[in-house]
């Protein structure tokens, strides 16, 4: 087999209309959602115990909350509503990533070490999107619907009534915050280029990700800052519900897109670095 480093992202594309080139990988994206709605047609259980799954992980969520607000009032600027409301965008986050994320990263480790990136590499279209996207678990909406409920009912217990600013705002933080979370498990998974697995990198994004249940003020410092900059999940978490919440500015915002852009950029980088290392499992 020729040297696989000079892969499809580097020897193509094809199709020199940037355009185009979106448009077809639009296309595709749409096949694998639409061919995974069929399977999940042919395990039904499979949706139902995902669902009482999600509901059960957000009932055990929810609970710390009641208990603690139990006793007060408010925790540091945040009512038990809002913290509610909160919990809400978690498990709409959470879930986003469960379905279109996590069934493809999970994958990294067997993708580079038992050759099936072999065959993606000859694909006329960039690897690191079909690695990223080719797998959609769609029983994991469900824990977005169910997430969307418990957002509302938190913002209408806080009296909360969004602009449709504010409502702007939250939604471009929320997609940046999703963006940064991506790329950074993308990364941690990416390492699989040069480690034999990375499945336990795995489940410490996901434990890291646990965090973002709570409002930012309730950590100190140190650890608000590595939750806003080196592990950004305040931005899909926190920050949208205090857009929804009363107003954050436009400073916040505009700070998510630009990180979600720099994160986009170094992450390709990173992508096509690790390609030029990549020895293929099957030569």
């Amino acid at each position: 087999m020729s040297d696989l480093r000079t892969h499809a992202d580097e020897r193509r594309p094809l199709d020199r209309n940037w355009l185009q080139v979106q448009r077809r990988h639009l296309r595709m994206w749409r096949r694998f959602f639409a061919q995974a709605i069929v399977r999940e047609t042919h395990y039904r259980a499979h949706f139902l115990t995902t669902l009482l799954v999600g509901l059960v992980q957000l009932g055990l969520g929810t609970v710390p909350i009641l208990l603690l607000f139990g006793y007060t009032d408010d925790v540091r600027g945040w009512s038990r509503a809002e913290v509610i409301a909160l919990v809400g965008m978690y498990q709409i986050a959470t879930g986003l990533l469960a379905t279109f994320v996590a069934p493809n990263l999970n994958r990294m480790t067997s993708y580079i070490t038992e050759g099936e990136l072999d065959g993606v590499l000859l694909r006329p279209v960039s690897s690191q999107f079909y690695l990223t996207l080719r797998w959609i678990n769609v029983a994991e909406l469900s824990n977005v619907a169910s997430g969307i409920v418990v957002l509302v009912v938190g913002l209408v217990q806080a009296d909360a009534g969004p602009s449709a600013v504010e409502i702007l705002q939250a939604l471009v933080l929320a997609a940046a915050g999703l963006v940064l979370l991506v790329c950074v498990w993308s990364a941690m998974s990416f390492l699989a280029f040069w480690l034999q697995s990375v499945r336990a990198i795995g489940f410490i994004f996901v434990n890291l990700v646990e965090a973002g249940r709570y409002p930012l003020v309730f950590f100190p410092t140190a650890v608000r800052a590595f939750l806003t900059f080196a592990f950004p999940v305040a931005f899909a978490t926190t920050f949208p519900v205090q857009a929804l919440a009363g107003g954050i500015g436009w400073g916040p915002v505009a700070g998510g897109v630009g990180l979600a852009l720099v994160a986009v950029v170094l992450v390709r980088l990173f992508w096509r670095h690790g390609i030029r290392s990549y020895a293929s499992a099957s030569s």
